[in-house]
């Protein structure tokens, strides 16, 4: 039988199977039982086995001599990692280390990469790219609810009258399972929702399709929130027995009228008085968000705005109802629960609270007062290793030379440092800057578990060895053991890992403790909380009470306010940016396989056509993109259902970051503003090279391939 596993993609996690042959993946099958999607996958999942086979993977470590990047042995390459790190805590103190960690790494690798910060290279400085991703959603959910997981399963949307999808393109990001639910939704009569700058292809024309201008997304749910009060809509038995702060709340949203709105969104003041009629008028609403609303400087502000709007209809916690979070990558649930951010311990413990710390410091079996405090945040670090106060970094399965902010910026910061180590199954744009490049496992070769953005605990069974002979667990061990800290690394199988993990989750805010590795082979995975092995898990929260010690939801007043750079005559368009169907994040993996560059080849910025031909855009030319930061030139096509003022750019290539800020942060989540950057567009008088895939080929002369 195939191993039983999980698209290494999106963090739907549709379930597959894939085929073994002499050691090497050779095809895949569909999982009919797998949870949520039923044997369901897109382009990317079909095609995902690729990558394990691939010419391009790395199959021996590298090493940087004289320049360049030359082939050597695991045990050189391993010591020649350990004495950069070691020689930088020895002269400048271990916060000269930083680690920094991806989202699509299972649930035990991401508890490791934590520990393995903390407790063998004792610095602070531990984050991973959900930074840039989900913080901004998950610092809402936590103020408002207590908890940092969406509360709703998917499912529910087959009871609901009414979906909200804000900032979220379904049918590039989600396109399994979601829009199959909203379809389900109309044909019963229900009605979508859609807040967005740029309709997707799942967007009908009976829906309620609110084209707000990009950076206005807390106007809008201020503005509905108070339609929603005017029209006595408040279900005020929930906000009194199960809530605080709506008085403070309402009064954040009383100068949001209609007409307001109007002109500060560009929404219509008759469509948004539909929208709240809609949501006035159902008892039971789903609303789905993602990076739209969240990747700004507004981000935590613009969904507490959103979760105002849910909490004040009391749709949070019942059958039918919820206010869910679209987790992008594979674990960005998981990988945020476990320890590898700045600000967390293991099972969303706050490394600031001394009773966390205690708890953890004692199933690690260390002093509490070796535990290093709060350090910073991806983005932040990147700029400390620009300035130098951060030396030495440890990546794994994360690319910041396509997918971090100001690539200008970032590669400065990369090239600065003394020590880069990186952990990656291809030499990534990233890799390509490093001291020591170490290959990393690609998703069939490592058992483990992941979160779904549902909060669903699921297992991703092995099927084939490492294509380079050891794990991302191995390497940790490896690495610990020539630090002097082995005692506390002594695993060598994802389920060893696992079962510590949900040990020292225990108690705490995310309690994986009744969740074991057989159990999660036995039907659809298990929901968290599960305090015990006899607990059926948890699938839809807050049904009786909120995560807050008094078991209410928060309301907070939220003050909109203009993005942090203006447009202006020079630059009058607003730049977004995100994710087109067959790519994924930085591209390292899709952009290497054939099927899904011939549905995507290249970039290619979408504008209205009558902003195209106001711009004297050629059809099947090229257009120049110019921020404060820099410019790019790419293809460029017509777009009908995409804002005349707006611009959109995806994120897959090394292209749209050289235009987007790393000093525009928002100030409680550190996400960067990737949905707003002013622009100029125009034409290109004489055509360069078509920008192709940016990537740089292997240097065939330093692979093993290359040499066999």
């Amino acid at each position: 039988m195939a191993a039983l596993t999980h698209c290494p993609y999106c963090a739907l996690n549709c379930g597959l199977g894939l085929r073994e042959e002499r050691g090497v993946v050779v095809g895949f099958d569909r999982w009919k039982g797998s949870p949520l999607t039923r044997g369901a996958l897109c382009s990317k999942g079909v095609t995902a086995w690729e990558q394990m086979p691939h010419h391009d993977r790395l199959l021996r470590p590298l090493v940087r001599r004289g320049g360049s990047l030359v082939e050597t042995s695991w045990e050189t390459a391993l010591d020649a990692a350990t004495a950069g790190f070691a020689h930088l805590a020895a002269q400048r103190g271990p916060e000269a280390n930083a680690v920094l960690s991806g989202g699509s790494l299972t649930n035990e690798v991401a508890y490791l990469v934590g520990k393995f910060a903390r407790l063998a290279l004792r610095t602070p400085h531990v984050d991973l790219n959900g930074r840039m991703c989900m913080t901004s959603a998950g610092a809402a959910y936590t103020q408002a609810f207590g908890v940092d997981r969406a509360p709703t399963p998917l499912a529910e949307l087959n009871r609901a009258q009414v979906a909200v999808v804000i900032g979220a393109n379904l049918s590039s990001t989600f396109p399994v399972v979601i829009p199959s639910l909203l379809a389900r939704l109309r044909r019963r009569g229900g009605r979508v929702i859609v807040v967005d700058p740029r309709a997707g292809r799942f967007v009908t024309d009976g829906d309620c399709w609110l084209a707000l201008r990009p950076g206005t997304d807390a106007a809008v749910a201020n503005g509905l929130l108070r339609e929603i009060a005017r029209r006595g809509a408040l279900d005020e038995a929930f906000c009194a027995d199960r809530t605080t702060g709506l008085g403070e709340a309402l009064a954040g949203a009383e100068s949001w009228t209609p007409d307001a709105v109007e002109a500060t969104a560009d929404v219509p003041a008759a469509r948004l008085r539909e929208a709240a009629a809609l949501l006035a008028g159902a008892e039971r609403v789903v609303y789905l968000h993602a990076r739209g609303a969240e990747q700004q400087v507004t981000g935590v502000r613009n969904v507490r705005a959103w979760l105002n709007v849910a909490l004040s209809r009391g749709h949070v916690g019942r059958p039918g109802c919820g206010i869910d979070m679209l987790t992008g990558q594979r674990n960005g649930q998981g990988g945020r629960e476990h320890g590898q951010r700045c600000d967390q311990l293991p099972s969303g413990r706050s490394i600031e609270n001394p009773d966390h710390r205690r708890v953890v410091a004692k199933r690690w079996d260390i002093d509490e007062d070796t535990l290093p405090g709060r350090g910073r945040t991806y983005v932040e670090l990147l700029a400390d290793a620009r300035a130098g106060s951060v030396a030495g970094m440890l990546l794994l399965s994360t690319n910041p030379m396509v997918s971090a902010p100001d690539l200008a910026h970032t590669a400065a910061a990369l090239d600065n440092l003394e020590h880069l180590v990186v952990i990656d199954p291809f030499l990534s744009e990233t890799a390509q800057r490093a001291t020591v490049v170490l290959p990393g496992t690609a998703f069939g070769e490592i058992e483990g578990t992941i979160t779904s953005l549902e909060g669903r605990v699921l297992r991703c069974d092995q099927a084939v060895p490492p294509a380079a002979g050891r794990s991302e667990i191995d390497v940790l061990r490896n690495l610990a053991n020539r630090l002097g800290t082995g005692r506390w690394f002594r695993h060598t199988r994802g389920r060893d890992v696992f079962d510590e993990l949900r040990r020292v989750s225990a108690g705490g805010p995310v309690d994986y403790a009744g969740i074991t590795w057989e159990r999660l082979r036995d039907g659809d995975g298990v929901f968290w909380p599960c305090p015990s092995e006899d607990h059926p898990g948890t699938p839809l929260l807050h049904t009786e009470s909120f995560g807050h010690p008094d078991g209410r939801a928060r309301f907070v007043r939220v003050d909109a306010s203009p993005p942090p750079e203006p447009t202006t005559a020079e630059r009058p368009l607003v730049l977004t940016t995100g994710r087109v169907l067959p790519h994924y994040l930085s591209g390292a993996q899709t952009r290497r396989i054939p099927a899904q560059v011939a549905l995507s080849p290249e970039p290619v910025a979408e504008l209205h056509p009558s902003t195209a031909a106001a711009l004297g855009l050629a059809e099947g030319g090229l257009a120049r993109i110019t921020s404060s930061r820099g410019q790019v030139v790419v293809a460029w096509g017509a777009n009908r259902r995409l804002r005349a003022d707006t611009v959109f750019l995806p994120y897959h290539w090394p292209v749209a970051n050289r235009l987007t800020a790393a000093d525009q942060l928002d100030p409680t989540s550190r996400i960067p503003n990737f949905k707003v950057t002013p622009v100029h567009v125009g034409p290109v008088a004489t055509a360069p090279a078509r920008p192709t895939d940016a990537r740089p080929p292997l240097d065939r002369t330093t692979t093993a391939r290359g040499m066999a």
